[in-house]
């Protein structure tokens, strides 16, 4: 019979061997900022998974690759929507978009912006200090690296 330590040394060589031969591979990235306050600060550590595009749901944490940068956004809209800003608030296809997470209310206006059937709308929690899609615009799904854990 094994000690209990030794059990438990077992026991995550046998996890980290069927995450390896499953394919679950994870990366960790760092906040670099504070684009994500008041949920997240600078420093925060996230596991990236990859994932399929299909499996993504709104409000998911994403690690998107801009210009060469890596940033964690939230994923606000879908292909095929239709998203706007206006009087601190986000609509989506014309419907005031319910987050149940903090964030600071925009201060920017930004009109109806129709998403195509590989394009995504992200911002970050913070939305007036983050540099995220009302400043770029939409992202293609190959930007999207993986979702943010």
């Amino acid at each position: 019979m094994l000690k209990p330590w030794k059990r438990l040394i077992v026991a995550i060589a046998v996890i980290a061997i069927i995450q390896v031969a499953c394919g679950q591979q994870y990366t960790r990235v760092k906040i670099n900022g504070y684009s994500m306050e008041p949920n997240f600060t600078d420093g925060d550590v996230f596991k990236i998974e990859e994932i399929s595009l299909v499996n993504l749901t709104r409000g998911d944490l994403v690690l998107v690759e801009i210009k060469g940068n890596l940033l964690i956004k939230r994923l606000i809209g879908l292909p095929n929507e239709t998203i706007s800003i206006h009087d601190g608030k986000v609509f989506i296809d014309g419907k005031v978009l319910e987050e149940p997470y903090d964030v600071v209310s925009p201060l920017y206006t930004i009109e109806a912006v129709r998403l195509d059937e590989d394009s995504y709308y992200v911002l970050g929690d913070n939305r007036n200090d983050s540099f995220d899609s009302h400043s770029w615009g939409p992202v293609r799904g190959s930007a999207i690296k993986g979702r943010a854990t």
